[in-house]
């Protein structure tokens, strides 16, 4: 899977992509990200993207003709694109939107956005489908960012045991419910005990004692 992606701030990505599952996926060549400076497409090479909206100075906006500067030179080199733009405003994030976007063939290009949103019209322009973490407004959108990508490539094939996603916290297994407690050794600690249905190895009676945690 490639993501292309669009922001401000192109080395906050490093250290995370540096390091646990991003690391091995990109290592293992089933992700690859690329980074597209926004300020590289600015009007006139003034490196200048940002500018205040109408009615209101408190505030400036990332311009329009950078982005589309910039999503154009994406569309000219690569086909079956994906745009997305996290806000706060956006449909909700779930596991199961997750899952599609692990399985499509398509590529994404993933807008950042920064200072207050961006100029309406590149939504007008290009079908961008708008997405959110949750609804809280964060200064930078590299961050919600992360967190996408994290979700995304944990579910491709070959990132993840097939094991280890098999009962994750609303995997289709556990019909999108959430997970149950786990326990390691020894069985007391500090007078807290395993639960006694583990300790049997009943598998029926452990499925029975797993099941109370569904909600």
């Amino acid at each position: 899977m490639k993501i292309h992606i669009l922001t401000l701030f192109p080395e906050s990505f490093e250290s995370y992509f540096k390091s646990s599952i991003i690391k091995i996926a990109i290592d293992k060549g089933l992700f690859k990200p690329l980074f597209y400076n926004i300020c590289d497409f600015s009007v006139k090479n003034t490196r200048r993207v940002d500018s205040r909206p109408y009615w209101w100075w408190a505030w400036t906006l990332i311009s329009i003709e950078p982005l589309y500067k910039a999503i154009s030179h994406i569309e000219n080199m690569y086909w079956k694109l994906k745009k997305i733009y996290l806000t706060p405003g956006g449909k909700i994030l779930n596991q199961a939107k997750l899952e599609k976007f692990a399985k499509s063939e398509k590529d994404i290009i993933l807008i950042c956005g920064h200072y207050e949103w961006i100029d309406e019209r590149i939504k007008e322009i290009f079908e961008i489908e708008e997405i959110s973490i949750w609804k809280y407004v964060l200064t930078s959108w590299e961050l919600a960012s992360m967190v996408f990508i994290d979700w995304i490539i944990r579910l491709l094939p070959w990132v993840i045991n097939d094991k280890s996603l098999a009962e994750e916290s609303y995997s289709p297994s556990l019909k999108g419910k959430k997970e149950y407690p786990q326990y390691t050794r020894p069985e007391e600690f500090m007078w807290h005990k395993v639960p006694r249905q583990l300790l049997s190895w009943d598998p029926k009676l452990i499925q029975k004692w797993k099941e109370k945690f569904y909600n």
